[in-house]
């Protein structure tokens, strides 16, 4: 019996082994929920998204941001968009304000336990919602607002990274009105040094749906938005990703109709300086 315990205990760390964060570049963002994830000191990167918008006659919509490492714990970033940038559309709606990003990781990863980075984010995605739509002005996706981010590394069979994550965040959008925070959880698995995929659930406790009876319901966790990505890194410093977003078509308009599931396509460039 003794054996087969060694055995099968020695089998567990060959196949799952904690991953440390030194040495390492972890994930700073699954699909649009924020990570543990960190840029090192002197050091930014570039991310870029291109997302269809809600209204066919905007065509579609980018958003670009920069985040700098200022520190080994601490990051700043600032982006900006809008819709009808891309496409056919005659008009463009930019956004009306820039999205702040400051984070800062608190612990970092041992083989125990995760790490975990504090932040705020301003940045929403989605495109722009109204009251006339949606009932409230701000992003379809709520920007996360204050954020608390855990990750948890692992690594399979001795080359496959496979990354566990949380995140509890505060949204300023209808902050009148919520009172309560919303949660993400994700996973990300590098296949290989090029190819990754993540996934995602938000929650979605912080955004208004509307039954059939019309009463306005918040914290419906299981009505959530439930987002994916494919990740091709050409580079060490550069990568491709396709997301899937809202495959369980849940968000709705105010009218309850749903808005659908749609498809972005991100780039991201990291280097040093």
């Amino acid at each position: 019996m003794k054996r087969i315990i060694t055995v099968a205990t020695a089998v567990a760390v060959i196949c799952f082994q904690t991953v440390f964060a030194e040495g390492m570049l972890q994930p700073r963002r699954l699909v649009d929920a924020n990570t543990a994830g960190i840029l090192p000191r002197a050091s930014f990167d570039f991310d870029s998204r291109i997302f269809s918008s809600r209204d066919p006659s905007l065509g579609a919509g980018v958003v670009m941001g920069i985040a700098v490492g200022v520190t080994n714990r601490l990051n700043i970033g600032i982006s900006y968009g809008g819709e009808g940038l891309v496409g056919r559309g005659r008009d463009a709606k930019f956004n009306p304000l820039p999205g702040w990003l400051v984070k800062y990781r608190i612990f970092e990863e041992s083989y125990f336990w995760p790490g975990f980075a504090l932040g705020y984010d301003h940045q929403g995605f989605g495109g722009l919602a109204d009251t006339s739509t949606f009932d409230y002005k701000g992003y379809i996706y709520k920007s996360p607002g204050f954020f608390l981010a855990i990750s948890k590394n692992y690594l399979l069979l001795q080359k496959i990274q496979f990354g566990l994550h949380a995140t509890v965040n505060y949204s300023m959008e209808e902050y009148k009105v919520i009172k309560w925070p919303n949660v993400f959880a994700g996973i990300d698995l590098a296949l290989n040094e090029e190819l990754a995929v993540v996934f995602e659930y938000d929650f979605g406790t912080n955004i208004k749906d509307i039954r059939p009876n019309r009463h306005p319901v918040y914290a419906q966790p299981g009505n959530g938005f439930l987002n994916a990505g494919i990740r091709w890194a050409f580079t060490p410093g550069f990568f491709i990703e396709f997301d899937f977003k809202d495959l369980l078509e849940n968000r709705k308009y105010k009218d309850g109709s749903t808005l659908g599931w749609s498809r972005e396509l991100r780039f991201v460039y990291y280097t040093r300086f």
